[in-house]
């Protein structure tokens, strides 16, 4: 299968750099586009009672943050990917999101981070990995934070039996 579209998510974490570092190996053995998709979650009602702004002032100046954080997170790969990311900002429910973009932007690939959560701590906070496995109309790849894949070649097709 050639991979046109690869979606890399990420929480902007340390642990998700792993993801998007095999993400771009991935797409550069197949000449596929990266695209990084950051969501913010939906803000709770009562969040904006907290501070001295309107709701929309609220969410304007928070939708303005993680858009710097995303931004600086992209550019602190430089130039040591193969590939470019196309960088790119959703709000609302994580998986509802990425799982929407997917479909939208016919992606061919998913690259996810998981944190690994088992036990009460999974069945309290959710998966959004398990809900976009379940759910996702591509293959998904799920990379665990404890260990991050290191490619030993370049994913170079040789042969195509």
């Amino acid at each position: 299968m050639k991979l046109r579209k690869v979606l890399v998510t990420t929480d902007l974490s340390d642990e998700s750099r792993s993801a998007v570092e095999y993400a771009a190996w991935l797409a550069e053995g197949h000449g596929a586009e990266v695209v990084l998709l950051y969501c913010v979650d939906n803000i709770p009602s009562v969040a904006y009672h907290t501070v001295d702004l309107t709701f929309d002032r609220f969410r304007e100046e928070l939708v303005r943050q993680e858009r710097r954080r995303l931004d600086a997170f992209a550019a602190s790969f430089g130039k040591r990917l193969p590939v470019p990311l196309t960088v790119v900002m959703t709000e609302g429910n994580a998986s509802a999101a990425i799982l929407r973009y997917a479909e939208k932007h016919r992606i061919d690939q998913i690259v996810m981070n998981t944190h690994g959560r088992t036990g009460i701590q999974h069945a309290v906070l959710g998966s959004i990995a398990e809900k976009v496995v379940r759910h996702a109309p591509c293959p998904v790849t799920t990379i665990r934070s404890a260990s991050p894949p290191r490619p030993r070649s370049s994913g170079k097709r040789v042969s195509s039996r």
